[in-house]
């Protein structure tokens, strides 16, 4: 036969005390003794008794909880700041609910329909009266948070950079992804370079392009830049197709070129249309660098890529941070860009 669902005051009987004793217990326990404390545990634990959340946001007007909305999970960043998020949020005795919006920029650039739910789940959010939500963006965010700010106030934007936001914000930096990748081949020598890429059709792209545009000139490389179908593998195999002609050209010169894709994906499909290409070797002929960070080496690489250092982890870790620092009333906003580091592996270094 089934038992009827353990409430407040089952607890109390069982244990002997009254009910506010077991809402010390619950919440205030320090307030208990400890014999008092373990009996109430033990209550709970023989009656299966969970309290409802949901009666405390009435009476607090306010959730624990914190809410993080992240544009996609193929994206490997927001896997990383859902992590850095969660852990750092743990520390401090909260919990991180996670949506996923729907916003796939891969998808986008194939020229597939978005059915973006960011804006929605800010809703939901708000009618849960969440203790802060975290909002990990890939286009302009503004009309959803105003919408939802007098019901949610801490609020912190990931990866999308609103001048003069209302808001603290963590940035990864994009610009310096785009001149780590070209410092790099330029420290090896190298004077051509290809910078493969969609267009900009998300913020990410075009501040990834600036960044290697200001270091080609800097540095004295000359910076090509070439349009891709999509950001998958099969695309990066395409555009070899397009290349070979210019890079066996340069061979022949004696020089060395270097492509700069803008995901990973597309430089391991190139990477397995160069290995077809029994003329040219990576990288003594050709250095390959992806941008992106999405790709691990699992063993079965053909050989390991050059891409940059993915700062996801300590991105979510600081959004966490500073919906703390948000709830405080004489808060100044912060803009916090995260460094990024790029890791030579064989297709640069051999």
């Amino acid at each position: 036969m089934r038992r009827g669902t353990p409430n407040i005051g089952a607890v109390a009987r069982a244990a002997g005390v009254s009910v506010g004793t077991v809402s010390n217990a619950l919440n205030n326990p320090e307030r208990l003794a400890p014999e008092t404390l373990e009996r109430v545990h033990g209550a709970i634990e023989k009656l299966g008794y969970i309290r409802s959340m949901a009666g405390r946001t009435l009476i607090q007007n306010a959730s624990e909880d914190l809410g993080l909305i992240v544009p996609d999970l193929i994206n490997r960043l927001f896997v990383e700041v859902a992590r850095g998020a969660q852990l750092t949020a743990r520390e401090s005795g909260k919990r991180v609910v996670m949506s996923n919006s729907g916003y796939n920029a891969h998808d986008l650039a194939n020229g597939i329909e978005q059915h973006d739910a960011q804006d929605d789940l800010l809703g939901y959010f708000a009618e849960a009266r969440a203790g802060g939500v975290i909002v990990c963006s890939m286009r302009e965010p503004s009309a959803g948070i105003e919408r939802i700010r007098n019901h949610v106030r801490p609020i912190v934007l990931v990866n999308y950079d609103v001048p003069g936001a209302d808001w603290c914000t963590v940035l990864m930096d994009n610009e310096q992804v785009g001149r780590a990748a070209v410092d790099h081949i330029a420290d090896l020598g190298i004077r051509h370079a290809y910078f493969l890429s969609i267009g900009d059709i998300v913020q990410p792209v075009g501040e990834r392009r600036r960044g290697a545009r200001e270091a080609a000139a800097r540095r004295g490389v000359h910076l090509t830049e070439t349009t891709t179908a999509g950001l998958s593998q099969d695309a990066g195999a395409e555009i070899i197709g397009e290349l070979l002609e210019p890079i066996r050209a340069a061979k022949a010169r004696g020089e060395r070129v270097a492509l700069l894709f803008l995901a990973d994906d597309l430089a391991i499909g190139a990477i397995r249309a160069l290995r077809a290409a029994s003329d040219l070797r990576i990288p003594d002929d050709v250095a390959i660098v992806g941008l992106d960070g999405d790709h691990r080496p699992n063993g079965n690489d053909w050989m390991s890529m050059t891409s940059i250092i993915l700062p996801g982890y300590r991105m979510g870790a600081e959004a966490v941070r500073l919906l703390g620092v948000e709830a405080q009333p004489d808060h100044v906003h912060e803009r916090v860009v995260v460094p990024v580091e790029i890791h030579p592996r064989a297709t640069t270094i051999g």
